[in-house]
């Protein structure tokens, strides 16, 4: 044993001298000790994989001695006289303060490096301590405060935390709780609650029994708890724990929601709970939707449930009434706010709100009125205090008058935008509620509101509006077949006022996606041109959004040779006069950028179209269906048979995560033997090139444009790449590389070229010189993994990386499917 870890062992056998001067000598003389680098080293080594089976002095043995030491002057206070001086009692709690203290020091000190004491020993002390109630009383607010930050915060720890002693952590904070223990503050009882209750459920398969019976207690009567930061901390634990249950105990869950759900819906209404404990109630509510109603069900045939139908429907309507009035003061406290704020409602507010109004409108448009009981809000439950008041009634209208209402154009933004949100949401998820007698009315207050806004911030969210209103008509064309020629004049309208808002920049992506909306669902005729010249100037340069809308237009409506301008202007300032140049010609020359190439041709700087992202293979099968003679055929067979909206989904289902209640919600549907219902897709003309031969004509002229334009794109390109240029980003080499490939995949695809005459064509030497060059950054990068802002950008090229061979794969399957034999 080497000199300093002698010195440390005889200090830890001084901490058990019977004599409390020598032990607190000795104490002080540990925690020099302790600090010292030589000790540290040598423990380190001690404790280390190769040393075990060593009879040598390590981190866990030292640990055993301060445990002895512990219990050996808390044996001494125990046994000291009671009645004692206030002099005495400072003195006292000085020294239970120092004992914790280096407790403390010691564990933080030992695994200031990595984890070095065994996770069983320190929580075996830990639970000792605290069931003891004297020492639970002495020590257990800083017991605690060590448990949770650190113990239970090292990931080492979490994990091998054994699931007997995750219950009996879980048994053991319950209790105190419970028995509302005053030596532990109760903020700091529902935070460790918080963490083992999320460890029990990451861990383990779940404690539920206890936790439905915890969380029934403690939560029944929380009006009555006076800091809401337990509360906060206690509804985040259930929300876990509910997550995590709801899978295997449905019918639990809603009877524990149906429990809970007044006392918590007093505390949002009534007790003004800071925003963290906001959100977590919100979170509770969208828990107990999903529990009761997934996927919108509304009856038990269809799937939804209830353990009291009665009293979950009352529940429903008191919710209702909660929300109206949160949105409600919402808008009231933004009005009398300076500076910068925030109109809008949260979205998690927002789906909660568009859950509550689907389950509460009836489907015959007419509006009903209910009346809502106060005491049921008020959490008069048998045996709670408040059990027997008097109860409070008021009436409240139910229905989409009412919804449509608050969308009057005479309102400020602070009142219209949270419901222009919630209509939003509403005709987004269930379509198939919104009557077919509501679609005039609603559409006209909506446009309205577009054609009156000058200033302020309604303008994006009436547009979103718009776009799902437009989505859900045309997914149910039958329901408007009664109001077709006052909704076509209506629309008509927000066409014009849509074209306008192309120009601008706070509104020309949402503009345009309505405008995509509308002619994918044909409401409105589509014979006049001046659509067609958004994509032959610079009014609207080539986007996300652009792109859609154009392979949206040329799938569904028929490409105008060219296009005449107005008499006495042109919309997008093309040339004036008569009639323009070939058109198919103009939208690849405008998809391409190939007036800001020109511009640019001396530049160092890459071309425009590869320093931006388009939704997968999209620009390059708009270009190939450009230069065929039957481009709407040509664009349907490269798309397959959803379209664009099967790359928009797919683009969308990348970038947001998936919840995993939406599987929860089906699993339930499942069990209720109720399969959802399909997406309903527009039948009317949908037929692909598997209706053809495969073979697809191209005009000479168009085809040799667009293959030099893209050699020009990747010489570009090739001429001003290299690794350490700050202009030219590796991203730009996978863009330039999925284009030129996408165009031949393309050709090939539509039957214009074999694959071999595409590996012998110009686009596929110069892909092939790209990726060399890409090839090259890939072997670059490895020496350069620690410089600033080399792994953002890996990330970002793996990305597209994967993105392009998704892409791939896809359509070489949908190529192998769709492909007729020759």
């Amino acid at each position: 044993m080497s000199l300093a870890l002698h010195d440390l062992l005889v200090c830890c056998r001084g901490l058990e001298n019977d004599k409390a001067t020598e032990r607190k000598k000795e104490a002080e003389r540990f925690r020099r000790l302790i600090r010292s680098p030589d000790v540290v080293q040598e423990l380190d080594r001690t404790s280390g994989l190769k040393a075990k089976g060593s009879k040598q002095l390590t981190w866990d043995a030292v640990f055993r001695f301060l445990q002895r030491y512990v219990q050996k002057e808390t044996e001494g206070m125990q046994s000291s006289k009671s009645n004692v001086t206030a002099t005495t009692l400072a003195t006292r709690q000085k020294k239970m303060a120092e004992m914790c203290s280096l407790i403390k020091y010691f564990i933080r000190y030992a695994n200031k490096r990595e984890p070095r004491l065994k996770c069983g020993e320190m929580l075996k002390h830990v639970m000792d301590v605290l069931q003891n109630s004297f020492s639970c009383s002495a020590y257990g607010q800083d017991y605690s405060s060590l448990l949770v930050k650190d113990i239970l915060s090292v990931r080492k720890y979490w994990c091998d935390i054994p699931q007997q002693q995750w219950h009996n952590l879980l048994n053991l904070y319950c209790d105190l709780f419970n028995t509302s223990s005053k030596s532990i503050n109760r903020v700091l009882v529902s935070r460790v609650i918080h963490t083992v209750v999320q460890g029990c459920c990451v861990q383990t398969d779940g404690f539920n029994d206890a936790l439905f019976s915890f969380f029934s207690k403690a939560l029944l009567n929380a009006r009555q708890e006076k800091h809401l930061t337990v509360l906060e901390h206690l509804v985040s634990a259930l929300n876990i724990f509910l997550r995590s249950a709801a899978m295997n105990c449905r019918m639990r869950v809603c009877h524990l929601g149906e429990e809970l759900l007044p006392s918590i819906l007093y505390v949002w209404a009534d007790m003004r709970p800071s925003a963290g404990l906001k959100e977590e109630i919100v979170e509770f509510f969208n828990l107990q939707i999903c529990a009761h109603h997934p996927k919108g069900a509304k009856t038990e045939d269809t799937g939804a449930h209830a353990e009291d139908w009665t009293r979950w429907g009352s529940l429903l309507y008191n919710l209702y009434d909660a929300l109206i009035r949160e949105i409600s003061n919402i808008g009231s406290r933004g009005k009398y706010v300076t500076g910068t704020r925030h109109i809008a409602v949260k979205d998690n507010l927002t789906e909660l709100t568009a859950d509550i109004c689907h389950q509460l409108f009836r489907d015959d448009n007419d509006p009903h009125i209910v009346e809502v009981t106060q005491a049921s809000v008020r959490a008069t439950h048998v045996g709670s205090p408040t059990h027997g008041a008097a109860s409070k009634r008021r009436r409240i209208e139910v229905g989409w008058e009412v919804l449509r209402d608050h969308l009057q154009p005479q309102h400020n933004d602070f009142d219209v935008i949270p419901w222009l949100q919630i209509t939003a949401v509403l005709t987004s998820k269930y379509p198939s509620m919104v009557p077919g007698q509501e679609l005039v009315p609603l559409l006209s207050v909506l446009y309205q509101l577009l054609a009156e806004q000058r200033r302020g911030e309604r303008g994006p969210y009436v547009l979103r509006c718009l776009r799902e209103v437009a989505r859900c008509q045309a997914g149910y064309p039958e329901r408007a077949r009664v109001h077709r020629t006052e909704l076509a004049r209506l629309w008509g309208r927000v066409w014009a006022l849509a074209m306008r808002g192309v120009s601008s920049p706070q509104t020309e992506t949402l503009s345009l996606d309505l405008l995509r909306s509308i002619v994918h669902g044909g409401l409105i005729n589509m014979r006049n041109t001046e659509f067609w010249k958004l994509f032959c100037g610079s009014a609207c340069k080539p986007s996300h959004g652009a792109a859609l809308c154009l392979a949206q237009a040329l799938l569904n409506c028929p490409t105008p040779k060219s296009i005449i301008s107005s008499s006495g202007r042109d919309y997008v300032g093309a040339t004036e006069g008569s009639a323009t140049s070939n058109l198919k010609e103009t939208l690849i020359a405008w998809l391409l950028m190939t007036d800001q190439s020109e511009e640019m041709e001396d530049s160092s700087r890459p071309h425009p179209i590869i320093c931006r992202d388009f939704p997968y293979n999209l620009i390059a099968n708009i270009l190939v269906s450009l230069t065929l003679k039957d481009t709407r055929a040509g664009l349907k067979r490269l798309l397959g048979p959803e379209g664009v909206e099967s790359a928009f989904s797919q683009e969308q289902t990348t970038s947001n995560a998936k919840d995993n209640l939406e599987e929860i919600e089906r699993l339930y549907l499942q069990f209720s033997f109720n399969t959802l219902p399909s997406p309903r897709r527009d039948t009317g003309d949908t037929a692909t090139a598997a209706s053809t031969d495969g073979q697809f004509a191209a005009v000479p002229f168009l085809r040799n444009k667009l293959e030099q334009s893209l050699l020009c794109v990747a010489d570009n390109l090739l001429n001003c790449y290299s690794p350490d240029s700050q202009s030219t980003p590796p991203e730009c080499l996978v863009r330039c590389f999925s284009l030129l490939t996408g165009v031949l995949a393309a050709y090939v695809s539509t039957g214009f070229l074999t694959e071999e005459e595409a590996c012998r064509s110009q686009l596929y030497t110069k892909a092939k010189a790209v990726a060399q060059d890409f090839s090259g950054f890939v072997s670059s990068v490895r020496v350069k993994m620690t410089e600033e802002g080399t792994m953002s950008t890996l990330r970002s090229v793996m990305k597209l990386c994967s993105q392009s061979a998704s892409r791939t794969n896809k359509s070489v399957h949908d190529d192998s499917a769709g492909q007729s034999p020759q």
